[in-house]
């Protein structure tokens, strides 16, 4: 395996390896993301031992920078998310695509059969390829994609910030109109950001050339009170999660025995937590946020509990959990935060709630969140979900030991 390949070539050590993999089953993602977060790689040298370890050139940045629309049409999009690929470059009867896993010879022979040529494959990191198919494909990154970058992650809490301002602030001064902006070349596709609410590109718009960001804006309806936060409306990358529903405790303790990956875990654990709240949501815990991971319940979009992004140095339920390392049961604070939050939960202000810590090598890494809805008390019944969330570590660390002892 890729990490076993880094150790060996001392690229990294075997504690740096170890650490990455608890992190890539906590938190998700390839081995490389959990690399790079962990400080033991960088993006640039990622990508070159990446190449290196499939025996592949490294590509050219170049290339990748304005991806002719004709190249990009010659996998359907229904390909380019099946199989995480993008075409870059075709000459003759040659293509050349991008991929997470160039190893996967049977996506490359479909792609053969489908385009009619002979495909050719390069590997980039999961932060970049990510970061490519929002430019070209209009798919939103996860929020913990963004948050790799400081750059992105300043850009994304300043544009929430000037959302906020904007809607606070007086009509503007009428101005004269200025000249439209200089458009982009008709056989490329511009690196424009992606709005929250952003129709993203159909496979019928695709073939017809058609973006999102081409499309006349409607001007905004006015009203007399703006949320903060703006809702989701899909991701196309998403995959459905299957919530196991566990009859008792003793059930559930043995099917998260069973786990064989972090959704599994997230099935069982909010499965469960569903038989005591209405809504449950569970939440990751990196570089100072809490991030949303997986929602569900009475009212839960959770599409929408993905996007939230929680900053753990501003007041907030989550902040007491974090800083305390203990459970909370009780009314949450009046805080902006807090507001936003129960916004994308479903609406209304619950009276209280519940939020539970799940702890790995001394830090807080996880929290499960439950209610019983707007106006209403959260169970206190939770002594069952605190036995399960205890057995969490444990099953992490079989399933870290699974992957170093199948490498």
């Amino acid at each position: 395996m890729f990490g076993d390949f880094l150790v060996q070539q001392k690229i990294i050590t075997n504690d740096q390896l170890t650490e990455a993999m608890n992190a890539q089953v906590i938190f998700g993602g390839r081995l490389g993301t959990n690399l790079i977060e962990s400080g033991a790689l960088n993006e640039d040298a990622l990508e070159k031992h990446l190449a290196r370890y499939h025996r592949l050139q490294p590509v050219s940045l170049d290339s990748l920078n304005n991806i002719p629309t004709n190249t990009l049409r010659l996998i359907p999009v229904s390909l380019v998310k099946k199989f995480r690929v993008i075409p870059f470059d075709a000459k003759e009867k040659h293509l050349t695509v991008l991929m997470m896993d160039p190893g996967r010879l049977d996506a490359l022979d479909e792609l053969s059969f489908v385009t009619g040529l002979n495909v050719k494959p390069y590997v980039v990191p999961e932060i970049k390829f990510l970061l490519l198919l929002e430019k070209y494909y209009r798919i939103k990154r996860d929020i913990r994609y963004i948050t790799l970058s400081k750059q992105d992650t300043a850009q994304f809490l300043a544009e929430r910030m000037n959302k906020k301002s904007a809607a606070a602030a007086p009509p503007p001064v009428e101005k004269k109109p200025e000249p439209p902006p200089r458009q982009p070349p008709a056989d490329t596709v511009s690196l424009k950001p992606l709005g929250s609410n952003e129709e993203l590109t159909t496979e019928e718009d695709f073939k017809n050339g058609v973006r999102p960001v081409d499309k006349p804006v409607e001007p905004p309806v006015p009203v007399q009170e703006k949320p903060t936060v703006e809702l989701s409306q899909d991701m196309e990358l998403e995959t459905t999660l299957e919530l196991k529903h566990p009859a008792d405790l003793r059930e559930a303790r043995s099917l998260i025995e069973k786990s064989e990956s972090r959704d599994d875990i997230a099935a069982v654990v909010l499965g469960y937590a569903l038989s005591v709240f209405k809504r449950s949501g569970l939440f990751i815990i990196q570089k100072g946020f809490a991030m949303g991971w997986e929602g569900a319940g009475e009212g839960v979009n959770r599409l929408n509990i993905k996007q939230l992004i929680i900053p753990l140095d501003q007041p907030s339920i989550f902040k007491f959990v974090h800083d305390t390392g203990a459970h909370f049961i009780g009314p949450p604070q009046p805080s902006e935060l807090n507001r936003d939050f129960f916004l994308l939960m479903g609406g209304k202000l619950p009276k209280s709630v519940v939020i539970i810590p799940v702890h790995f090598m001394g830090k807080v890494v996880q929290m499960l969140y439950g209610d019983n809805g707007g106006g209403e008390y959260a169970s206190t019944n939770i002594g069952e979900l605190l036995i399960l969330l205890q057995q969490v570590p444990s099953v992490i660390e079989s399933l870290v030991l699974k992957r170093r002892k199948m490498s």
